[in-house]
């Protein structure tokens, strides 16, 4: 397809794109655009307006000379991407980068969208098994995008949906877990783990976490607001094989009876608190 073909994708008219063509071959100013497109001035004015509320020009001020160029890789992509969403829908807060075959990135903003997608991932992997892997409690900052209730209520889907869970984690985190979030929410992640394997706390120094399921894999950043949702096979046989060595040189747990352990120390110092 023609570069101006492109371009009409746009929507722009055909004096629009060669001033857009005219920026990207190093015209900066309105006279330079006007003698290499052919464009009366005013022409040239009027259009370098019009793309710059669009996102797609910019205009710059440097030693008191006024330029004009392309917007950045960034800008643009935000430009052609508000355009998909709109025609297919797509909800706010998500971006795809589309590769070859059955590759794709996904980018989800935001503790509106993040929200959204939790519950889609649940609903779209039933049966399935979730490898996961995360920094320390205070690091990950999930309980800055999720309350307790939405929490608790995320592991019930789990259960719900008999996806089958596997987990690398530091040292002390159920304990810790428990203490932070209440026994609720114990009993609630009680019974939704398959395997366990716990690692020296150093190793989990950040506040990041990773979850890999059977297609696609998410890598999340909760302090940031971030997940980034990739779909490709290689690169999900890659950390699978990651995480099978974590599990083959870590120690395994029995995390659902842990659990209930703990549940059942912290009723009974409920009871004595309640007696005293």
């Amino acid at each position: 397809m023609e570069i101006t073909e492109n371009l009409r994708l746009l929507g722009l008219s055909k004096k629009e794109e060669k001033v857009l063509l005219g920026l990207q071959k190093g015209a900066d100013t309105p006279l330079a655009l006007m003698r290499l497109t052919k464009v009366s001035r005013p022409a040239v004015y009027a259009i370098l307006g019009n793309l710059k509320k669009r996102g797609l020009v910019v205009s710059r001020i440097t030693n008191g000379r006024k330029s004009w160029g392309l917007s950045d890789e960034r800008k643009i992509d935000e430009v052609l991407y508000d355009a998909k969403r709109v025609l297919l829908k797509i909800p706010e807060g998500r971006e795809e980068i589309h590769g070859r075959a059955d590759s794709a990135v996904m980018i989800h903003r935001g503790a509106v969208a993040i929200k959204k997608l939790m519950h889609h991932i649940f609903a779209e992997h039933k049966h399935e098994r979730l490898h996961g892997l995360q920094g320390n409690v205070s690091a990950i900052n999930w309980n800055e995008v999720f309350s307790t209730v939405e929490t608790n209520q995320l592991n019930r889907n789990i259960k719900k949906n008999a996806i089958i869970t596997e987990g690398v984690l530091p040292e002390g985190w159920f304990e810790e877990q428990t203490e932070l979030l209440g026994v609720e929410w114990a009993k609630d992640f009680e019974g939704r783990t398959a395997r366990i394997n716990v690692i020296d706390p150093k190793y989990f120094k950040h506040g990041g976490q990773m979850w890999v399921f059977k297609k696609s894999l998410y890598l999340m950043a909760l302090g940031e607001e971030i997940i980034i949702e990739i779909r490709n096979s290689e690169i999900q046989k890659m950390v699978l094989a990651i995480f099978e060595f974590m599990q083959d040189n870590s120690r395994v747990i029995d995390a659902n009876a842990l659990l209930r352990e703990l549940i059942g120390k912290h009723s009974k110092d409920n009871k004595s608190s309640t007696d005293e």
